[in-house]
């Protein structure tokens, strides 16, 4: 039996993208409801260290809980996630499988391989030993078993290291 829509349900809202001139009086009315007990957290999706930093010269008094940005070994960007931890602001990673384009990559065959995973498991994997939340989207129930099922290895420092060297 369904249960009614509780305002408790939404836990944390995003501002999608950072739209010049909009932005920021979008998230300071985000502010207003966090405020009012409405939200529970507020972040942010596809900010630049730009786009933050704007918003937060502007007055925002509430520090982004997350940025949600395409992270994956093909698209490392080391100093934006580093500029975002370094203010507290926790990166989510998009694309984390890049909606499948990569699994034939020889590279995450062969980890996949030698740690007896999918490719999908290598880039999530890598996504969580860099200490980024990694999404997995699939549709498919066993799918999103494996998709799950990364805990119970660990990519040793050659690995992450060649991983690291794909971003082009």
């Amino acid at each position: 039996r369904a249960r009614p829509a509780s305002p408790r349900l939404l836990r944390r809202y995003c501002i999608h993208w950072p739209v010049p001139g909009c932005h920021v009086a979008a998230y300071k009315q985000l502010e207003k409801a966090q405020a009012a007990g409405q939200i529970r957290s507020l972040g942010v999706s596809n900010y630049a260290v730009q786009d933050f930093e704007e918003l937060m010269a502007s007055g925002a008094t509430v520090t982004p809980a997350i940025n949600q940005i395409e992270i994956n070994p093909f698209l490392y960007r080391k100093e934006t996630i580093a500029f975002f931890e370094s203010k507290g602001v926790r990166m989510q990673s998009y694309r984390t499988l890049r909606d499948g384009k990569a699994f034939a990559d020889p590279l995450l065959v062969g980890l996949g391989a030698k740690h007896g995973k999918s490719p999908a498991q290598v880039l999530a994997r890598w996504c969580t030993q860099k200490g980024v939340v990694a999404i997995a989207k699939s549709m498919k129930r066993e799918r999103m078993r494996e998709n799950a099922a990364i805990f119970d290895f660990e990519l040793d420092p050659e690995d992450m290291t060649k991983l690291d060297a794909l971003t082009t």
